[in-house]
């Protein structure tokens, strides 16, 4: 738009000098008709006055084919408004991705735009990769201020932002009617209701529902221990402990707390009211009470599932609940190769009509999609109702998953000890102290 503005400013100027050179009648007759024909046809306007030099911008992605086609045809819209823009999206692997990204900046090969996750932006933010995009809160158009702010936090660093939200999924509880029912078990949203929807209940309700021998569980939180940090977090805040401290340069997991919350866990999995680790075995089989996940997997779940479902909030802990939010959002390389370019489109993909189209997939990041009667309406079912209280309304109040720029040291160190307890190796005691010594030079 900077160059837009270079443009039509001079050929404001253009004519304001033909006009005092001596214009006649006719000239003032056409300038007229140009300038109504132009205001008819704001988008040609805008194209007429942009650079006519082509600009091929590379966005990459993590997502499913749905999603990408989506992109694809928000940039062909792009396209017809700005002709010499074109947009490729790139599908990388979500298991390659940061590393990938990472090679790719280095050897500033890097998409101009990408889908980051909470997991990614303290690598790429405090290595200086990112481009500032503060500029975005002046734009009137864009309507900044739109945005939930608790959703911007990751992006945020000396009072710059390094890139917008488009993806803010709440975590909640899927659970089976039926199993639930078939046991003679109050359900999770009527406990909550209740007021006594919590972890001592959580545990109560998965012993009583699983029957290992017919394959049947009462709870899954994690598929395997290398993702143990998507639900084993909530668990670990819920019993008052911390990942980090404050200011992330000290390993806060070794207390009594997270001791307690991953015993929850390995209890669980002892009494086999848990799958084994690694157990391919997921909700929508019918063959689990309850599973801990983002609240997106609603969408997926509405066409496959043949058995009564819902869902709930996340239980409580000895220290409440505190709601961790998923995350995915656009950010620009600061090496990409027209900068300008790339910021007009993530503006583009992020206001608020195409806001709403992306919230086909993911949880809006705007206020006004969010809670408008077409999105909270779009699906009959979980009822608008149990998505607010078990959702949408908490996501003021939501965390994003710590993170560090050595994430993939960290989680490695975690993961390799996680497994040592799950195993039975090694004291839940011992292997977080391991963990602290191992961790917190990686902190420094």
């Amino acid at each position: 738009m900077k160059k837009y503005g270079l443009v039509l400013l001079s050929v404001v100027l253009l004519l304001g000098l033909l006009s005092a050179c001596g214009g006649n009648g006719k000239n003032n007759n056409d300038a007229a008709k140009a300038n109504k024909e132009n205001a008819n046809n704001t988008p040609s306007a805008e194209v007429a006055a942009e650079s006519k030099d082509p600009v091929e911008l590379e966005m990459s992605v993590w997502g499913s084919d749905a999603q990408v086609a989506l992109y694809d045809e928000l940039a062909e819209e792009y396209n017809k408004l700005h002709p010499n823009v074109t947009v490729k999206t790139t599908v990388i692997p979500w298991a390659d991705y940061q590393q990938k990204l990472a090679i790719m900046a280095a050897t500033k090969t890097s998409p101009d735009i990408v889908w980051i996750s909470e997991r990614m932006i303290p690598q790429f933010m405090n290595g200086g990769q990112l481009l500032d995009i503060s500029s975005v809160k002046e734009d009137a158009a864009y309507a900044f201020d739109d945005i939930i702010p608790s959703t911007l936090t990751a992006f945020e660093k000396d009072g710059k932002l390094y890139g917008i939200p488009f993806s803010t999924p709440p975590q909640v509880v899927f659970y089976n009617k039926n199993l639930f029912e078939a046991n003679g078990l109050k359900s999770p949203m009527q406990l909550y209701e209740e007021g006594n929807w919590t972890y001592d209940e959580m545990v109560k309700a998965s012993e009583a529902i699983s029957k290992p021998q017919e394959g049947v569980y009462g709870v899954k939180f994690i598929q395997n221990s290398s993702n143990w940090s998507d639900n084993l977090i909530p668990l670990i805040w819920a019993m008052g402990g911390e990942i980090f401290n404050e200011d992330t340069t000290q390993f806060a997991m070794n207390t009594p707390e997270t001791a307690k919350a991953i015993n929850l866990f390995k209890g669980l999995l002892d009494k086999k009211a848990h799958p084994s680790i690694g157990e391919q075995l997921t909700f929508d089989t019918g063959k689990l009470g309850m599973a801990f996940e983002n609240v997106t997997r609603t969408s997926a779940y509405r066409d496959k599932v043949d058995f009564e479902w819902d869902i709930a909030p996340l239980p409580e802990g000895d220290h409440g609940v505190k709601m961790p939010i998923g995350f995915g959002g656009y950010s620009i390389f600061k090496d990409a190769e027209y900068p300008e370019e790339a910021l007009e489109y993530l503006k583009f993909i992020s206001n608020k009509e195409n806001a709403a189209k992306v919230a086909e997939f993911f949880v809006p990041q705007r206020e006004s999609v969010l809670y408008s009667d077409e999105y909270l309406n779009k699906f009959p079912f979980p009822t608008v109702e149990t998505m607010k209280v078990a959702a949408y309304d908490r996501l003021a109040e939501g965390i994003i998953r710590p993170s560090h720029p050595n994430w993939v040291k960290i989680d490695e160190q975690v993961t390799l000890n996680l497994d040592a307890i799950l195993l039975g190796s090694t004291t839940t005691e011992q292997a977080l102290k391991i963990m602290e010594d191992s961790i917190n030079p990686l902190l420094k």
